[in-house]
Parts: structure tokens; sequence; C-alpha cells
């Protein structure tokens, strides 16, 4: 772990903790980067907030006056989405990060495959997180600048800010000091160490590797609302734009892990919540097993960065809380109590969904077909093309980089288990009127035989 903490303009604190692998010596350090995943978001809007400083883009503009090729399914939405919708999570897209997480495919070709997907909510109604929205955004960073957006970054934030370390591609990150990724096994209570993946092509939404020394000069130039060592970078209008809600969190959930919190929003690429009474600017992160915690409090000069290598996000989480309240001034709370019953409590839920699925489980049935009748070639507009093929008695999907075999579940639905990768579906085929198999469900996506 790595933490920064800063107060008025200074840091007050900068520490490592740990070794940067399970079972050897080298130390953790304030310059150790780590993968800040989501936490580059604000990055991409800080970028954005720069061009709109500089009249080259608006945050009302059309997504394709900077994205020619950018489109939603749905026809309305489609007319009238902007970078200030795409930015908030409320374009009515789910998800969907098989595409970029699972495919081949570069950051245009995901952007142009997500216009293949049907939105899941009407347009402007909902917050619902969707990484291939903040893709987008870089590219348009990119349209409107005139250059990538990993350039842009790196030569308008990154060197001015003085963040010497901070990397992008994935070659910058293998030559550096780094702390390796590893997963937590919650039965044993063991940190396994694991390779990561390259995401490229995630990009403006998540593939920012930096330091807590690095992060800290960050903080300070957000909470200087755009200067940094008296130098202006960016208008404090412009910054603060990106800290004005724009969409409600509107998620049961969040009430657990924001027990202080009454409102919860999401800006333009950071949330935006009370808590204990005080305005909270913040950001989490997760990929490849890493997490950070970035946290701003503007009203007091202070903020909180804090990085991991490991996927056990919640006690990073208790641990950003515990600082905050010194910041602030409030009592303590046990924090690790809380997001340890927390932790307990979803785990808890998890077994249950599993329990009650294998309950509505019809047990004793078998497919309709032979196997044979379910194997061929499946296709998706916007999830390309499947293979399903019969291996040693089992069916086997094969999609991307997914080799996913398929157990027998009920019916024509069979389980898909892929530990590594977090993969636990049920897979649907669907037969036609003459009982030929004609579709598979899969990711919630309908490939047509």
């Amino acid at each position: 772990m790595a933490v920064a903490v800063i107060k008025d303009d200074r840091v007050i604190y900068l520490k490592g903790f740990g070794v940067l692998e399970a079972g050897g010596n080298a130390p953790v350090t304030p310059d150790t980067l780590f993968q800040i995943a989501s936490t580059s978001k604000a990055f991409t809007t800080t970028a954005m907030a720069m061009l709109v400083d500089e009249k080259k883009m608006s945050w009302d503009d059309p997504v394709r006056k900077h994205v020619d090729y950018f489109h939603l399914s749905d026809s309305c939405a489609d007319s009238l989405v902007t970078l200030r919708d795409v930015v908030s999570h409320r374009t009515g897209l789910s998800r969907h990060d098989e595409l970029w997480d699972y495919g081949p495919w570069t950051r245009e070709e995901v952007i142009r495959r997500i216009g293949g997907v049907e939105l899941s909510k009407p347009f402007r109604s909902a917050y619902q997180y969707q990484n291939i929205m903040f893709m987008t955004a870089g590219e348009a960073v990119a349209g409107a600048a005139g250059m990538p957006w990993e350039q842009f970054v790196k030569t308008r934030i990154f060197e001015p800010l003085g963040m010497k370390r901070s990397v992008i591609s994935e070659s910058d990150w293998t030559r550096s000091e780094r702390a390796s990724s590893h997963r937590y096994d919650a039965k044993k209570q063991t940190f396994t160490p694991r390779s990561t993946n390259d995401y490229a092509s995630l990009g403006p939404a998540g593939s920012i590797k930096s330091s807590a020394r690095d992060l800290a000069q960050w903080v300070r130039f957000q909470l200087n609302e755009g200067m940094i060592d008296g130098k202006r970078l960016l208008s404090a209008d412009a910054l603060k734009e990106t800290w004005k809600p724009q969409t409600v969190i509107n998620e049961t959930s969040t009430s657990d892990d924001n027990p202080v919190t009454n409102i919860n929003t999401y800006g333009l690429g950071w949330r935006v919540q009370d808590y204990r009474g005080q305005m909270l600017v913040s950001h989490g992160g997760a990929l490849n097993l890493y997490r950070a915690q970035v946290a701003l409090l503007p009203q007091h000069k202070a903020g909180v960065v804090v990085l991991t290598n490991t996927n056990r996000g919640y006690g990073i989480i208790a641990l950003r809380n515990a600082i905050l309240d010194a910041l602030i001034g409030k009592e303590k709370r046990d924090w690790n109590a809380h997001f340890l019953a927390r932790e307990q409590s979803l785990d808890e839920r998890s077994l249950e969904s599993k329990q009650e699925n294998e309950g509505k489980r019809h047990k004793n049935t078998k497919p309709s077909r032979e196997l044979a009748s379910y194997a061929g070639k499946y296709n998706s507009e916007a999830y390309g093309p499947l293979t399903v093929t019969v291996d040693n008695d089992r069916l086997v999907i094969d999609w991307t980089r997914l080799r996913l075999p398929l157990v027998h579940h009920h019916y024509d639905t069979f389980a898909a288990v892929l530990d590594e990768e977090d993969i636990d579906e049920l897979v649907t085929f669907t037969l036609g009127s003459d009982g030929e198999v004609k579709s598979v469900l899969i990711f919630g996506q309908v490939f047509v035989k």
C-alpha cells in the first residue's frame, strides 16, 4: 500500500507499506507505481476542461462533433447525446465491459461496437457506470486537441504537475518499478501474485499508472482549483464544473458503503457527495486486481490518496474514511469493523443468491437436443463471432480470448464458470419452432447461429 495526505497545499504524509510482491523483500515506496484504474477518469475530464477553457469544445457539444463515428442504438438518444452525458454516466447504456476486457478490438472498434447494443434505461433517466463512454470522451479530447489522449495527458497534465513517474502504456509500465498484482482469497486469507492484462483500449477510462507522490501533486492541483506552485493550468470555473453534481446515484447498495452520506451524485469524472456534512469529491479505481482511492475535501483544502495491489477494495475505503475523519476533526469511527461487516454481508448475499439459483434449478433434466446440435458459429452485431464446439462430451464456447467449458444446468441452459476471469454465467440456447438451435444468450447478449 502507498498513502499520501495533503493539507493546505502541503504533503503532510507520504509513505509506502509492505512489499512489491508477496514473498519478496523489495519495499513499496512513495514512488512505487500502481494501476490507478478508474481514478484516471478525472484526468480525462480535466483534459476536457482545459479544452473548454480554450474554446475547442463545450461540455454540451454533440459527441459526434468530435467523434464522428460515435452512435447510440436508440435514435432519440443518438440525436441528443452530448459530451456531458457520456462523462456523467447517463446515456442509458449499462456497462458491457466484456467488449474491452475480453475483446481484441481497438478503442475505436469498441466505441463503434457499443453503438449496436440496446440501451438498458431511457436516455438521461438513471446513473449507470459506463467505461466505454469515457473511452469515447478520450477520443473527443484527441479530436479537439489534434493529438492522442495519451499525449495530451502526458504533456498538459503529467509534465506541468511534475508527475515524473506516471505512465500510461503497458511498455512504460513494465519497465518501471511497480507493485505486482495480487488476488486475495477470502477463504484461505492468502494473496497470490498474478499477471496483468494490457488494457490499452480502455485508456481514458482507466489505464493510468501512478504513485502516491505523483498523485499528491494531482490532488494539490485539484484543491488549488487549477493551479500548481503559482502557475495556472486551468481556470477555476472550468475545473469546478467537473465537481458539480450531474446525475443522482440512486443505488440501494450505496447507503451501506456511505453511512455518513445523505446525497450521492456523479459529476464529470468525479463522485460528488456530502460526507459528515462536508463536500467530498472522490473516485475509486479497480483494475487488474489493483485498487485506488483519490478523495478531496475542498472546503478543508485537504485530500487523500490510497493505493494497493490487491483486490480487497473495502480495506482502502476504511483507511480513506479514517483519514478524512481526522482531517475534518470528527469523532473516530471503527471503519475497519464497518467494512469487514460489509464484506461479510456481501459474501453471505452472494452465497444466498447462488443457493437460490440452485434451488430454482430443475434437476434431472437434459438438453433438448444432442450436444452436436448446439455446435456451430454464432454472431452478435456488437460482440462479434462466437463458436460453440463439443469437446470430450462437453460444450465449449470460444469468444475472443475466452475459452469457456459449459456444464449442464437444466434444459437448454448451461453454466460457464472461469474463476481466474471472475466469470460465473448462465448460458441459454434457444430453439426455433422447427426444433433447431437458433441462438445463444451469454453476457446479456444474443448471438444468432
